[in-house]
């Protein structure tokens, strides 16, 4: 059948603007000097800026063809290795060095996060192992060994109770939010893996467990990186550590201070929303994440936003820095929690 690209949903071309941290971040490796700071400055200066400036979208349009959705979602894989094996060459013919490393490195890790580990989460959620394959081989690039097994088994069976490490608490800032999540998550996939191994009368803790064989393979990886040049290595490692950094930042603000009861059915009101036109479609959607968790089969173009469900002060780019300050955050967000509550105790009260 004929792709008719005229009677697409316009929203199947907005999530073009996932490509565009990984163009940024091909030119900046490649330019070096201080194009090699352009990803850092597109997310935290240009789009930063924008997501204040813009309004929430909020439509909730159907997209059926798959097609065109999907080929972006495929795309994160040839651009995120591209990223990764520019800024590792420029590290070692010395194109890369001083600052401009610095730049690379970071810039990198931004479109290894927000394009990598975002387009990650939606593979590993789709049904075809392919999908789920091509998920895991994106996490390995940014040293990630737990994701996949923590937020299938774990995060979205405990998300918003005390149960689950990647659901932030209230009052909790980031930094504390960030060791005990990456610890807990850590923990709790080594131990789910373990108990996987025991029921199939396997080794738990043996070549079989996920956690062990890709903490194995990650070292092997910069043992071998470290011998060919050790800054080769500590390029690498950063952009991963830097990407997994935003995945925490992301986990951070998606269910801070939301409360569920351990029994309690999933709703609208257990995570927190944005419309804002770059969190929505450079991020594949996954800002309506109240939806997600409502919905997590469904594909990240047919998500859609919930009226009943919280939103956060901005957009994902717009927050870190105020979230980088506990108190500016807990500032901007505590007044939209108490209001929130109200909100919704006045509607369940009302005749």
């Amino acid at each position: 059948m004929k792709y008719d690209f005229l009677k697409q949903n316009p929203r199947t071309y907005a999530y073009a603007l996932t490509l565009v941290p990984g163009l940024i971040t091909l030119w900046g490796n490649t330019s070096a000097g201080a194009w090699a700071w352009s990803n850092v400055v597109f997310v935290l200066v240009i789009v930063n800026s924008l997501e204040w400036v813009l309004g929430q979208r909020r439509n909730n349009e159907t997209v059926t063809e798959t097609a065109l959705p999907d080929l972006y979602l495929f795309l994160a894989l040839p651009m995120v290795v591209a990223g990764i094996m520019t800024l590792l060459w420029g590290t070692y013919t010395g194109v890369l060095k001083g600052t401009a490393l610095l730049g690379a490195v970071l810039s990198t890790g931004f479109s290894s996060g927000s394009m990598g580990i975002v387009a990650a989460h939606e593979m590993i959620h789709r049904k075809e192992k392919i999908w789920k394959r091509a998920g895991d081989f994106l996490l390995f690039l940014v040293m990630n060994t737990y994701f996949a097994i923590d937020h299938l088994r774990v995060h979205h069976r405990h998300v918003a109770t005390p149960l689950d490490h990647a659901s932030a608490h209230y009052g909790e800032h980031f930094y504390a939010f960030l060791i005990r999540s990456i610890r807990g998550q850590w923990m709790q996939s080594l131990e789910s893996e373990a108990e996987r191994l025991r029921k199939a009368g396997q080794t738990p803790y043996g070549i079989g467990n996920a956690m062990i064989r890709n903490t194995l393979m990650h070292t092997s990886l910069v043992v071998g990186l470290a011998l060919i040049h050790p800054i080769l290595a500590l390029a690498f490692v950063g952009q991963a550590l830097f990407a997994d950094l935003l995945l925490e930042y992301t986990n951070y603000i998606e269910h801070y201070g939301l409360e569920r009861g351990v029994n309690e059915r999933v709703r609208a009101h257990h995570s927190w929303q944005s419309d804002k036109p770059f969190s929505r479609f450079m991020l594949y959607d996954l800002s309506r994440h109240a939806d997600h968790h409502m919905f997590g089969g469904k594909p990240f173009y047919q998500l859609k936003t919930h009226e009943d469900g919280p939103t956060l002060p901005g957009g994902y780019a717009g927050l870190i820095i105020p979230v980088l300050i506990p108190p500016l955050w807990f500032t901007m967000i505590h007044p939209k929690i108490k209001t929130f509550h109200a909100q919704r105790q006045l509607t369940s009260t009302s005749p």
